[in-house]
């Protein structure tokens, strides 16, 4: 063990990732009693004990918030400028850390950076004497377009969903209408799921061609065939809004489903528009378990009400009514961003009726 930690340091240490998820409407698991201690290991009885240690000691801020999954407003905890200062200060101290792998002595925040595991999952694996094994080389991370993480709202099932498929599952495709949240809840998995493989991410537009694709997967890795990379190298391979492509790509996608990719895994995301000639998989792909499919749909009322809570209940539902419980127009409606320009399928005047719905308040 490269240093002994305490309990409250532990607990600095875990929410120290979760340092700028001040003042949101909606807070992960991780930062309730029985997330924390599901992290650090330890029993819920003793996070209250040591949180109000760190509440006493400036670092820690205690209050209620909204829980994904969570019907209630439950207890959270957050660091306060001082508790992220010396959370920082810890987490330096053990990143510099090194311990022996494979005959070599090794950084702990190297082994952060190449297998995606957060520090308080490493020193827990190096308490309890596990073999920690990092990847050959560096972890190539690309993301073709900046994405940004939306209020993230229900979709428990989905996620359940996801967390076996990653286990087991080859190809994984989300399927929905456009707006309804398929970007959203692939960027939640991804975030949940502390992923230590490669992860590439493509935005696949309208007459995105393979050869293009290919391109930029041979140069990532330096190599010349993208199944060998498959193969060798563990890779979560993201394609978002699938739709209009060239054959050729949908030859290469019915290939991947059919050939060994190793431990790798591919994510698709298409809108329920996407043309049945542009599908790359069939009903026979599904029942053999090489494609598994998450079909999206509307958020439930209860839970697009999280998203307008201050609006009067007769217009909400007739808002929920107007969008169909579309994610993104509800998400756009509740920052006051809902415009002609945005390319949402609604008319001026409809976009006009839900700005003026969404500012009849409580």
């Amino acid at each position: 063990m490269p240093m002994k930690l305490t309990i409250p340091e532990k607990i600095l240490i875990h929410l120290y990732h979760f340092r700028k998820y001040n003042d949101r409407y909606d807070y992960p698991f991780d930062m309730t009693q029985q997330g924390i201690a599901k992290s650090i290991g330890i029993s819920v009885t003793h996070v209250p004990r040591n949180m109000k240690k760190l509440e006493e000691e400036g670092f820690v801020e205690i209050k209620k918030g909204h829980v994904q999954g969570k019907k209630k407003r439950v207890t959270i905890y957050l660091l306060t400028s001082a508790g992220i200062m010396k959370a920082k200060e810890l987490v330096q101290k053990i990143e510099n850390k090194e311990i022996k792998i494979n005959e070599k002595y090794v950084k702990i925040g190297e082994i952060q950076k190449t297998t995606g595991k957060s520090l308080i999952e490493i020193l827990r694996a190096i308490e309890r004497g596990e073999k920690i094994e990092i990847m050959m080389g560096k972890r190539v991370v690309f993301k073709e377009v900046a994405i940004e993480r939306e209020v993230f709202i229900d979709r428990e099932k989905e996620l359940k969903a996801m967390e076996k498929w990653y286990t087991k599952g080859k190809i994984l495709a989300i399927i929905g209408p456009r707006g309804i949240g398929k970007t959203a809840l692939v960027l939640e998995f991804i975030s949940m799921e502390k992923i230590s493989s490669n992860l590439v991410w493509f935005n696949i537009y309208e007459g995105r061609k393979w050869g293009s694709i290919k391109e930029v997967i041979e140069n990532l890795f330096e190599r010349r065939e993208i199944l060998e990379i498959l193969r060798e190298s563990p890779t979560l391979l993201i394609f978002d809004n699938y739709y209009m492509v060239d054959d050729d790509f949908v030859d290469a996608m019915k290939s991947l489903t059919v050939e060994n990719i190793g431990k790798s895994k591919i994510i698709v995301t298409m809108p329920s528009s996407t043309p049945f000639y542009n599908r790359f998989y069939s009903m026979r792909d599904v029942e053999r378990g090489a494609v598994m499919e998450i079909n999206l749909e509307p958020l439930p009322m209860e839970e697009a009400r999280k998203l307008l809570p201050h609006v009067r209940e007769d217009a909400f539902k007739r808002i929920y009514q107007l969008t169909n419980g579309n994610t993104r127009l509800l998400c756009l409606l509740a920052r006051g961003e809902l415009t002609k320009d945005k390319d949402i399928p609604l008319t001026p005047e409809t976009i006009h009726l839900l700005n003026y719905l969404a500012s009849q308040k409580i």
